[in-house]
């Protein structure tokens, strides 16, 4: 689905009601939606079935790449700008994220890497929000065992609620988006960003 950045010319065209770069076939959050689900209905009686929000494959060939991403596990970037994410052995971190310069002359120049800490908490919020982007969603399970239980006490009261206004549905084990839900999920999505407790 197409988001417009308000700070661009066409997103400016389209706040302004006007026709410039063809603002005016920018279809608007009713007619995407409908788009969305006809695109989901066509493809799968095609045999290409959803496995995330966005992606779509036949048996056995999803995107092996960006699954790795979407369930955070490690990986490493080369070249200009390409981020990489390893596991951290410190006590108060799962992961760390380096990602060099951003231009070619800063990275040619031999300009050093960027480092970002993933606290443990910042690791929850985000198996939720990406794990959740797949059709099979997340294991409460599997992140009981790696966050401790207790840190998923403001989570599941989210999926509650989320549950009572049909936007996150939990065959078995799983907890994943319905298709309601996935027209909706960065506000599901936001439900995952935990409350400022420190994670225990």
């Amino acid at each position: 689905m197409l988001e417009v950045d308000e700070d661009s010319r066409l997103g400016r065209e389209l706040l302004a009601g006007g026709t410039r770069y063809h603002a005016h076939f920018v279809p608007d959050e009713e007619s995407t939606a409908d788009f969305y689900l006809a695109a989901c209905e066509q493809l799968q009686s095609a045999g290409i079935a959803q496995y995330e929000i966005s992606n779509f494959a036949r048996a056995g060939f999803e995107s092996r790449h960006n699954l790795k991403y979407w369930t955070r596990q490690p990986y490493l970037g080369f070249g200009v700008d390409a981020h990489s994410m390893l596991r951290s052995a410190a006590p108060d971190l799962e992961a760390v994220r380096f990602a060099p310069a951003d231009s070619l002359e800063r990275y040619m120049s031999g300009a050093g890497l960027q480092r970002t800490a993933v606290s443990i908490r910042a690791a929850l919020e985000e198996s939720f929000f990406l794990g959740l982007r797949l059709n099979r969603g997340v294991s409460l399970c599997e992140l009981a065992t790696k966050f401790g239980e207790i840190n998923l006490e403001s989570a599941r009261s989210a999926i509650v609620e989320l549950i009572a206004d049909g936007l996150i549905e939990q065959p078995g084990d799983a907890t994943c988006l319905t298709s309601r839900g996935r027209l909706l999920s960065n506000e599901v999505f936001e439900r995952f960003i935990l409350a400022d407790e420190v994670l225990r």
